[in-house]
């Protein structure tokens, strides 16, 4: 733990440059339409249309359709012939040596037909910028769950003496494709909301997985996409988790885009499944 504290520690210094008003940088910009009318400055008149026309619709939407269908299958799944989508929430990670978030369904006694995980991390930058990331989960069942998310960050302008702060909320509905004893990976589609002097919202869609390596580790990476006014508002996380029953450590790396300015935090959190 103490080398991947140094190791992240280190990436920071090097990858985060100082940049004070950054805060409120990224709500002006937010605040205001992304100009796009210089990308059809150059594009060339329609032609007519020609015969043969309908025909090519037709295969448009014909090989449309078959990519949407294909994309369902690759995405949900095929549940007649894939085990791993039937197999079952367990109380908490490593409840049984060999699990993660999921487990075989003829392991007894470790199953969940609810679960609730809630994780606090402190994000730090340098002395001028930090914040907090609260996460909640809610798990239903095995098949699909709940999450939602708060940033609030904080910055200290020392050139103007003052101070800024940022909030921001992420919901999203969220489908584990795989769900493996040691693995799963799915995605995330939702909304976000930035409150404060912006108060504007937008659609989110990602990707997150987790693997187990040994007990009492597991690593977790997400990345997640959104816009605000045609701004990027982008987040990637990758963090460590050291678990002990029903609660669990974490030390990670955190990138923010948010509109022009880049952030990088290094976060340190606890946890708890219930």
């Amino acid at each position: 733990m103490k080398i991947c504290f140094y190791l992240l520690f280190s990436f920071l210094i090097f990858s985060n440059t100082i940049c004070f008003a950054q805060l409120d940088s990224s709500k002006s910009e937010l605040n205001k339409r992304k100009d796009n009318d210089e990308l059809y400055d150059n594009v060339p008149p329609k032609k007519a249309p020609t015969l043969g026309g309908d025909f090519k619709n037709e295969l448009k939407n014909t090989i449309a359709g078959a990519i949407v269908g294909g994309l369902v299958i690759v995405s949900v799944g095929n549940y007649e012939s894939e085990d791993n989508l039937h197999n079952p929430l367990s109380t908490y990670p490593y409840r049984d040596p060999l699990n993660g978030n999921y487990t075989k369904p003829h392991t007894l006694n470790i199953h969940k037909s609810i679960r609730f995980d809630i994780e606090d991390q402190f994000v730090y930058s340098n002395h001028n910028l930090y914040g907090n990331h609260l996460k909640a989960k809610l798990r239903p069942f095995q098949y699909f769950y709940f999450q939602s998310e708060m940033f609030q960050l904080f910055e200290y302008n020392s050139t103007l003496d003052q101070h800024s702060d940022l909030l921001f909320y992420n919901l999203d509905f969220c489908y584990d494709r795989f769900r493996f004893e040691r693995f799963n990976l799915g995605f995330t589609a939702g909304a976000n909301y930035i409150a404060d002097d912006v108060k504007k919202g937008g659609f989110a869609f990602g990707f997150n997985a987790e693997i187990f390596v040994v007990k009492p580790i597991s690593i977790y990476s997400s990345i997640k996409w959104s816009g605000i006014n045609g701004h990027p508002v982008n987040t990637f996380e990758v963090q460590g988790k050291y678990h002990c029953k029903r609660f669990f450590a974490s030390l990670g790396y955190q990138h923010l885009k948010i509109a022009t300015p880049k952030y990088n935090f290094v976060s340190i959190g606890l946890g708890i499944y219930l």
